[in-house]
């Protein structure tokens, strides 16, 4: 499932790449190119990359991130969609989906380990392409638990639960966080 998800993503991202940078560039279509680079902190991945490209009302997002603060060295990588809810020329509110892959103490987790996030962000513009920006975030982790391979895997990813149910091959933990970075972008 997660496979065909990020199939079904990568299109997106390729369409968007093409209306935004296609070969027929127009003065339209490089005003309302969008493309920014951003990291960030947070408490469910420590510190984050991400890159975004596509056009002013909605852009796809490739993402990672690591968690080190916790007992065992966590990474993921992800792919996610936004939209700019407001966009003005020195402040916007942004609204973003993300789907990440989460490996847990190992370069790689066979087993499936996801974070879906939901981030409403506010950024401030700083100077021409640099600005800062926060928002809350819900989180949800959903890991199978059932026994693979002569071995059980449960996941240790959520720093803290306020949701939390267990089921016969899924764990699923959801908490609410908040986000902090740097951004930048034109």
């Amino acid at each position: 499932m997660i496979m065909k998800t990020i199939k079904q993503f990568s299109v997106l991202f390729l369409a968007l790449i093409v209306t935004s940078y296609g070969w027929a560039q127009t003065p339209q279509t490089t005003t309302r190119a969008y493309k920014a680079f951003e990291m960030s902190v947070s408490e469910g991945l420590n510190l984050q990359a991400a890159a975004k490209i596509g056009i002013k009302p909605i852009y796809g997002i490739f993402g990672i991130g690591n968690q080190f603060l916790s007992e065992n060295y966590k990474w993921a990588f992800g792919i996610g969609v936004g939209t700019h809810l407001l966009k003005q020329e020195n402040q916007s509110v942004n609204l973003e989906y993300m789907i990440y892959h989460v490996n847990e103490n190992e370069i790689w987790t066979d087993n499936f380990n996801n974070l879906q996030q939901i981030k409403l962000l506010y950024s401030k513009r700083l100077g021409d392409i640099i600005s800062i920006f926060g928002g809350p975030m819900l989180n949800l982790n959903i890991a199978e638990n059932k026994q693979v391979i002569a071995h059980t895997f449960e996941s240790t990813f959520a720093p803290y639960d306020i949701y939390s149910n267990v089921g016969n091959n899924h764990t699923a933990k959801g908490w609410i966080g908040f986000t902090l970075g740097i951004r930048f972008d034109k």
